[in-house]
C-alpha cells in the first residue's frame, strides 16, 4: 500500500485492518502451497506474483507526524514496514503488534512514551538514529531475526526485560540517558552491543539474570552510575567468550 492507503485503512481501526493483513497472509500461503513464492529472495530474483504480494502486504508511514496518541496495539503486518523520519507527538503503542516482514523505524522521533512490549518480529527490525523521548518499553518483546539500535537515543528509561533476542542484537553507539533494564532476557544471537561499541549508560543499566547463549560485546561501554550483572548468565564459561574489554564506570 502507498502511505495514503496505509493513512487510510489505520484510520479504520484494528478490527478493519487485521481483516485486510489476513487476507494478504491467506494469499502469501496459497502462493507457498503452489510452489509459487519467490518473496523471501533477493527482491531482484522475485517473479511478479511476489512482487505484486509485496507492493500490497507493504504498510507506509515514512515521513508522517502523528499528531495524537497511535495506537497500533494488536496489530497484524503481514509485510514490510515503514515508519523512517516518522514522527509521534505523543504516546504510541505497539503493544502485542505482530510484524511479519521488516521493520524499518530509521531516525523515528518519539515525543511521548513508546510501547512494544510482547511485540513480535519475525523480520529485521531496524531503529537506527531513532529517538526516544518518552519511556520505551520493550519489555516481552521478541525479535526473531537481526535487530538494530545502533545510534538510537533513549532520554528517558527504556525497558528491555523479558525481551528474546534469536538473531544479531546491535545497539553501537546508541546512549542511554535514563534507566535500561535488560533482566531476564534472553539473547540466542551474536552479540548484544555490536562494534563500534562506544555506549553511554548514563542512568542505572540492569542485566540481572539475562542470559547470553553467544557471545557479547561491551567494547567501549561507558557507565557512568549503577550497572548490575548479577545471575547473568553467558556461554563464556563454554568458551565461547563473554568480553567486557574496557568497559568503564565514570
Amino acid at each position: 500500500m502507498n502511505q495514503a492507503e496505509s493513512l487510510a485503512l489505520f484510520g479504520r481501526g484494528r478490527a478493519a485492518w487485521n481483516a485486510w493483513a489476513e487476507r494478504r497472509l491467506a494469499e502469501r500461503r496459497k502462493l507457498e502451497e503452489a510452489g509459487d513464492w519467490t518473496g523471501d529472495s533477493d527482491p531482484d530474483e522475485q517473479d511478479s506474483a511476489a512482487r505484486d504480494w509485496h507492493a500490497a502486504a507493504t504498510a507506509d508511514f515514512s515521513g508522517h507526524k502523528f499528531e495524537g496518541m497511535a495506537d497500533f496495539s494488536g496489530f497484524v503486518f503481514p509485510g514490510d514496514v515503514l515508519f523512517g523520519k516518522a514522527t509521534f507527538l505523543s504516546d504510541v503503542w505497539f503493544s502485542n503488534a505482530a510484524f511479519s516482514g521488516d521493520v524499518l523505524f530509521l531516525k523515528t522521533a518519539f515525543l511521548g512514551e513508546a510501547w512494544f512490549s510482547e511485540a513480535a518480529f519475525k523480520g529485521d527490525a531496524g531503529f537506527s538514529k531513532a529517538a526516544f523521548k518518552g519511556d520505551a518499553l520493550f519489555d516481552k518483546a521478541t525479535f526473531l531475526s537481526d535487530v538494530r539500535f545502533s545510534r538510537a537515543t533513549f532520554s528517558r528509561d527504556a525497558w528491555f526485560s523479558d525481551a528474546a533476542f534469536s538473531g544479531d542484537a546491535g545497539f553501537g553507539e546508541a546512549a542511554f540517558k535514563g534507566d535500561v533494564w535488560f533482566s531476564e532476557m534472553v539473547f540466542t544471537g551474536d552479540g548484544i552491543f555490536l562494534d563500534p561499541a562506544d555506549l553511554a549508560f548514563s542512568g542505572n543499566a540492569g542485566f540481572g539474570e539475562a542470559a547470553f547463549k553467544s557471545d557479547a560485546e561491551f567494547g567501549e561501554a561507558a557507565f557512568k552510575d549503577d550497572a548490575g550483572f548479577s545471575e547473568s548468565v553467558s556461554k563464556a564459561m563454554n568458551g565461547l567468550g563473554q568480553r567486557f574489554a574496557r568497559a568503564i564506570r565514570d
